[in-house]
């Protein structure tokens, strides 16, 4: 009796072998004959799952901004809006081995997005999720008197998640790169108004 084959799973090792390959060559290496080598798969097989290596890219995205969003989802609900807030943040910034590939991924793809425009469109939808989550938090954060900033908050804590996710990578700790997204949140939630 032949085996099945799991396409999902499938899709999934090879996509986590793209990971490996842009990592270690770049985004240039990753080619379908590299990528099959890494997953130890033919590469027809590889064509069946991604025909192109602009679908190849796209699916690396995509699984980091899966993974992401399934880690955000499992956080069990806490009683503090800041305290949930920032757990949810620190699953989009490299703190540890996973979040760091996948920060990697992000910021490698990012730059290659900038000549793709089939990856671009990727890109945007995954950095538009992380757009969508700042703007949670800062709704739940921000005081009535202060929600006409809304839009503007959102955007800054979008930019200090972005800017610490680079530091961090870049040898900053993950516990000071928590402090000062602690202390930016909890300034979001204080009553004072700020400067239009």
């Amino acid at each position: 009796m032949p085996r099945l084959i799991d396409h999902e799973a499938r899709a999934t090792e090879i996509t986590e072998a793209a990971w490996r390959v842009l990592l270690r060559d770049g985004v240039a290496g990753v080619s379908v004959r590299n990528v099959a080598a890494e997953a130890g798969v033919a590469t027809a097989s590889l064509r069946r799952s991604f025909p192109t290596q602009a679908a190849l890219l796209a699916a690396c995205l995509t699984l980091m901004g899966e993974r992401v969003a399934a880690r955000i989802r499992a956080l069990p609900r806490a009683r503090d809006p800041l305290a949930q807030a920032l757990a949810a943040l620190a699953e989009t910034m490299p703190l540890d081995d996973e979040r760091r590939t996948e920060m990697s991924v992000y910021l490698a793809l990012g730059t290659a997005a900038l000549s793709d425009p089939v990856l671009q469109q990727t890109y945007a939808a995954i950095d538009r999720q992380l757009e969508d989550l700042c703007a949670g938090v800062v709704d739940e954060l921000l005081p009535k008197p202060r929600r006409r900033n809304l839009t503007r908050e959102a955007r800054h804590l979008h930019a200090l998640i972005d800017g610490l996710a680079l530091h961090v990578l870049h040898g900053m700790a993950g516990a000071q790169a928590l402090a000062v997204l602690r202390a930016h949140l909890k300034s979001l939630s204080q009553s004072s108004t700020c400067a239009p």
